[in-house]
C-alpha cells in the first residue's frame, strides 16, 4: 500500500545527501536517518527526480504523460523516499503570518524545522511569540542575548543579575539586530536587592539562565520558582574549568540537581572562564530552547552537554536520578527459598558498567590504564560518593583482579555498584517496611551485594558480612590453627594460583583457623611475613580467595591493607597434606542455600532485601541486594 497520492506537493528534506555506489545502489542519508535504494538504473531515476521534489507541483503534475510503467516507477521511488524520511508534503503545511523578509532572513532556521516536521515556518512563527525571560550576568549573558536574536527570537526579557554587565552592549546587539527584524525588542532590567522569583517568572514561557561565576544558591532559587510555576527552565553554569548547559526542566521531566551532584567536580581542572567557551554553552542552552518550542526532538531532558574551558570541547553526558534527589528507595523483603534462574548475557552488563562510566556517571573510572595484566587480568574502580564529604567527591580507587579481562572488569563493575550503595545504608533501613521492626536494625548491620542474578548478589552481601564479622572478632579466632599444604589441586583457580607463586617463588605458608559462623578460615603468611586470613563459604573459596591476594600482591608489589598479625598461635606439629577439590560456578546456588541453613542452625535469623533504586532500571542487568543479620527466632 502506498503512502503517497497523486495531490500530494514534495519536497526534499533539507540536509539530504545522496550518492551513487558501485554495486549499483544509491545511498541516501539526512538527518532522520540512512537507507540505500538498489536497481540497476535507479541512480539516473534519482538523478531526474530529484531536482522535481521541489514542492511546487502535485505528484499528479509531474506524472502528467508518462506511460503507466514509468509513472508505477516514478510513484514506487517518490514512496520509498517518502516513507524513510526524505521527503515531506508541502500541502499539508499549516499556514502563517511570517512576513517575507523575516522567511527570507530565517531561511535556515525554517528549513533545519522542516527536516525534522511539517509546517517549518508555522512553528518558526510560534517559536517567535514565545514569551522568555533571560536572567544572568557577564560576558555570558551577552553571548545569550546575541544566540537568541540570531536565534530569530525578537522580544524577550532580560534580567541582569549584576550591575557591571554591559547594558550598553545589549541595546547595540538590538539596534543592530532591529535593521533586518523591526521586531526585535529587548527589555532590560537590573536586580537590585532580593526577588520574589515566583511573581517575576509568571507572565513567561521559559527563563533561560546563565553564570559564569558558579552562582548555584541563585539558580536553586530560580529553579525552585520555576518548578512550583511549571515554568520551562534551562541553564548554563560554569565550574572549576567546565561548563555545564541544561538539562532542560519542564514539569515532564529533567532535573538539574541530579545532574550536579552527578558531575565529578574534584576531577575537573581550574582553567579559568572565557567569553568564548560562555558564548559556546550559550549557543547550546538556545539551539536546546529552539528544538523544544518548535516542536523537535531535544537531547536535554535527561543529558546535560559539558563544556572542557582548556581544549573547547564538548559532548552531550546523559545523567541518572541521584538517590538523594529524587528520594525513591523501596527494600522490599524477600523469601529466602529461590531456584534456578535464566543465565543473562554477559555482553549486556559490561556495556551497562560502559553507560555508567563518565564525567557525570556512577564510575569515573572503570578501566585497566597502566596496571600489568600478567600474570592476572586486572581492573581499576572508581565510584563517585553519593555523600560527599567535603570536597571528596570520589571514592579511592579499588582494583579488582581475574583470570580473564572480562571476568576483572565485571567484578570491578559490580563493587563499584556496591561502593555506590553503602553510603546510603541509613536510608536503606529507614525504608525497612512489614515486617521488620526500624528500630531493630541499625545502618551497619545492613550488608550489600549487587550481581546479575539473586544468587550472586546475595552471596556477594553474605561474604561481605562474614568478612566484616570475622575482622572484628579474628583476634579472638587463634585456636586450633594448624598449618597445610596442598597435595592434590583438582580446582582450576586454585592449581593456577599456586602454579603463578610457585613460579614467582612467593609461594606463601597456609595454615587452617578456626571457623567462623561455621564457616572455613584459611590463613596465609605474605612476603612482609604476617599472617592474613581469608574466610569464605567452602574451603575452596577460602583457599581461593587467599591465593587470589597473595598473587594480586605479588603482581602489584605491594602489601595489602587487610587485617594482619605478626603472629599466629600454630600448632607445633607436623603439616597436614590436604586435597582440594574443584568448584563448580553451577553449584553457587546449593552452597548459597547450605550457608543460609547453616545460619538458621546456630538460632540467627538472616533476612534478605531486595533494594530498588531509581538511579538503576527495576529491569535492568543487576540486581542490587541486603542481607541483615541478627541473633534470636525468626518473629
Amino acid at each position: 500500500m502506498t503512502n503517497v497520492h497523486p495531490s500530494m506537493r514534495l519536497k526534499l528534506k533539507k540536509g539530504t545527501f545522496f550518492m551513487p555506489e558501485p554495486s549499483g545502489s544509491v545511498y541516501f542519508r539526512n538527518n532522520s536517518g540512512s537507507f540505500r535504494m538498489e536497481g540497476n538504473t535507479i541512480y539516473q531515476w534519482i538523478e531526474k527526480l530529484i531536482p522535481m521534489y521541489n514542492g511546487e507541483y502535485p505528484l499528479a503534475t509531474l506524472t502528467d504523460g508518462l506511460s503507466k510503467p514509468y509513472r508505477d516507477r516514478v510513484y514506487e521511488i517518490t514512496d520509498t523516499l517518502f516513507t524513510n524520511g526524505f521527503l515531506r508534503d508541502i500541502s499539508r503545511d499549516r499556514p502563517h503570518q511570517l512576513e517575507p523578509n523575516v522567511v527570507q532572513k530565517y531561511a535556515s532556521q525554517i528549513e533545519y524545522i522542516e527536516s525534522f516536521t511539517d509546517s517549518g515556518a508555522y512553528r518558526f512563527q510560534q517559536y517567535r511569540q514565545k514569551n522568555v525571560l533571560v536572567v544572568g550576568e557577564g560576558s555570558m549573558l551577552i553571548g545569550l542575548v546575541s544566540s537568541l536574536l540570531t536565534s530569530g527570537l525578537p522580544r524577550f526579557q532580560t534580567l541582569l543579575t549584576d550591575a557591571k554587565t554591559s547594558q550598553q552592549r545589549i541595546k547595540q546587539l538590538e539596534t543592530a539586530a532591529r535593521k533586518s527584524d523591526p521586531e526585535v525588542s529587548i527589555e532590560v532590567l537590573l536586580k537590585r536587592g532580593p526577588i520574589a522569583w515566583e511573581r517575576q517568572i509568571e507572565p513567561f514561557d521559559a527563563i533561560l539562565y546563565v553564570s559564569s561565576e558558579e552562582n548555584v544558591q541563585e539558580l536553586r532559587s530560580l529553579l525552585h520558582a520555576c518548578k512550583e510555576r511549571k515554568k520551562t527552565f534551562l541553564p548554563a553554569i560554569c565550574t572549576k574549568g567546565v561548563g555545564m548547559a541544561g538539562p532542560l526542566v519542564t514539569p515532564d521531566g529533567g532535573c538539574w540537581e541530579s545532574a550536579w551532584r552527578s558531575l565529578h567536580l574534584e576531577s575537573l581542572n581550574n582553567r579559568s572562564f572565557s567569553p568564548t567557551a560562555g558564548a559556546m554553552l550559550a549557543n547550546v542552552i538556545v539551539f536546546e530552547w529552539f528544538k523544544k518550542s518548535t516542536g523537535l526532538p531535544a537531547l536535554s531532558n535527561n543529558q546535560v552537554f559539558l563544556l572542557n574551558f582548556e581544549t573547547l570541547e564538548g559532548k552531550w553526558h546523559p545523567y541518572r536520578p541521584h538517590p538523594l534527589v529524587s528520594g525513591k528507595i523501596e527494600v522490599e523483603n524477600v523469601s529466602k527459598e529461590f531456584s534456578e534462574e535464566k543465565k543473562k548475557d554477559p555482553n549486556k552488563l559490561l556495556y551497562y558498567f560502559s553507560q555508567l562510566t563518565s564525567q557525570l556517571g556512577i564510575f569515573h573510572k572503570w578501566e585497566e590504564g597502566e596496571l600489568s595484566q600478567l600474570p592476572l587480568a586486572q581492573c581499576e574502580i572508581q565510584t563517585v560518593n553519593v555523600k560527599p564529604s567535603g570536597s571528596s567527591m570520589l571514592h579511592p580507587s579499588q582494583i579488582s583482579t581475574a583470570l580473564t579481562h572480562e571476568e576483572a572488569r565485571r567484578d570491578a563493575g559490580l563493587t563499584g555498584i556496591e561502593e555506590y550503595v553503602i553510603p546510603l545504608k541509613e536510608e536503606i533501613t529507614s525504608s525497612l517496611s512489614s515486617p521488620f521492626e526500624k528500630a531493630t536494625y541499625l545502618p551497619t548491620d545492613l550488608h550489600i551485594g549487587a550481581g546479575e542474578s539473586f544468587v550472586e548478589a546475595v552471596s556477594r552481601a553474605l561474604q561481605t558480612m562474614i568478612e566484616e564479622e570475622w575482622n572484628q572478632k579474628a583476634d579472638q579466632c587463634m585456636e586450633n590453627l594448624s598449618r597445610f599444604a596442598v597435595q592434590h589441586v583438582e580446582d582450576n583457580l586454585c592449581r593456577y594460583y599456586l602454579k603463578v607463586l610457585s613460579t614467582m617463588k612467593k609461594a606463601p605458608d597456609l595454615a587452617l583457623g578456626k571457623e567462623t559462623n561455621g564457616l572455613p578460615v584459611v590463613w596465609r603468611k605474605a612476603e612482609d611475613n604476617r599472617w592474613y586470613g581469608s574466610v569464605g563459604f567452602t574451603l575452596v573459596l577460602a583457599l581461593r580467595s587467599a591465593l587470589l591476594q597473595a598473587v594480586k600482591e605479588a603482581q602489584n608489589d605491594s602489601i595489602s591493607a587487610a587485617l594482619s598479625f605478626s603472629a599466629i598461635p600454630v600448632k607445633d606439629k607436623p603439616i597436614q597434606s590436604i586435597d582440594i577439590p574443584a568448584y563448580d560456578a553451577n553449584d553457587q546456588a546449593d552452597v548459597l542455600r547450605s550457608v543460609i541453613n547453616r545460619f538458621g542452625q546456630q538460632n540467627k535469623e538472616l533476612s534478605i532485601v531486595k533494594i530498588n533504586l531509581e538511579t538503576f532500571e527495576k529491569d535492568g542487568p543487576i540486581d542490587i541486594y541486603g542481607v541483615l543479620l541478627r541473633e534470636g527466632e525468626t518473629r
